[in-house]
């Protein structure tokens, strides 16, 4: 065992309520095997159809999750944040990720064996619970998402994602291009161009390269209940 490794471990632990509730009945065996690792700005990669063998718990930063198409071309699916777990699913019976896991700038992981896993989850009734209800939430957030790209036509699901995304004033908070939106929309670049071209015409929205302001708040909600 690293000992400044693990005291770091404990000194995270025990600084964030969060992950502290996440680890209070794991094994010492096992804690102590527990590493912390810090990856610099978009380090962090894990491959779709590959299999991984080490459980990550989310310290600090985001990491985004997409599917690739046999094409090269990622869809997104998902962000997750501190305390959020990767690889939970596929580790049973050491699956390829369905998935393809990048950092989002610099990211901090607290990362273990499958061997050591495994063991946690048999040995932590507490841990095996919240590994349970993370999975729950995941499908449920996965089959509302489907239901949503099934009833709403892209254009109101642009028009939502550009309200969710504005601050007070009308101006987004994420740059915005077509090639995110067709990231994040899982449609074709053409296809967020039109939608865009349609709402700037209409004076709902200004676009100067990847800075937009929304003009008519009004009317771009009237947009998005139109079928």
């Amino acid at each position: 065992m690293n000992q400044s490794n693990f005291l770091e471990v404990i000194s995270v632990l025990e600084a964030d309520s969060k992950l502290y509730d996440i680890f209070k009945h794991c094994p010492y065996e096992i804690l102590r095997e527990v590493r912390i690792k810090k990856y610099h700005k978009n380090a962090f990669l894990l491959e779709q159809n590959e299999v991984h063998n080490t459980f990550y718990l989310l310290v600090k930063g985001y990491v985004d999750v997409f599917v690739v198409s046999e094409q090269g071309k990622k869809y997104y699916l998902n962000t997750y944040s501190k305390g959020q777990f990767i690889g939970e699913l596929e580790m049973f019976e050491q699956k390829p990720y369905m998935s393809r896991i990048e950092s989002r700038g610099s990211v901090t992981m607290l990362e273990l064996s499958r061997e050591n896993y495994l063991k946690w989850l048999s040995h932590d009734c507490n841990f095996s619970q919240y590994v349970l209800k993370t999975l729950c939430n995941g499908t449920y957030v996965s089959m509302q998402k489907m239901g949503n790209n099934t009833l709403y036509t892209l254009k109101q699901r642009i028009c939502q994602f550009l309200i969710e995304s504005s601050n007070e004033n009308g101006t987004l908070r994420i740059p915005l291009s077509a090639e995110l939106l067709s990231t994040r929309m899982a449609v074709t670049t053409r296809s967020v161009n039109r939608v865009l071209k349609e709402l700037r015409d209409k004076k709902i929205l200004e676009m100067c390269g990847t800075h937009v302001v929304i003009q008519d708040y009004t009317r771009l909600f009237k947009e998005k209940e139109e079928k």
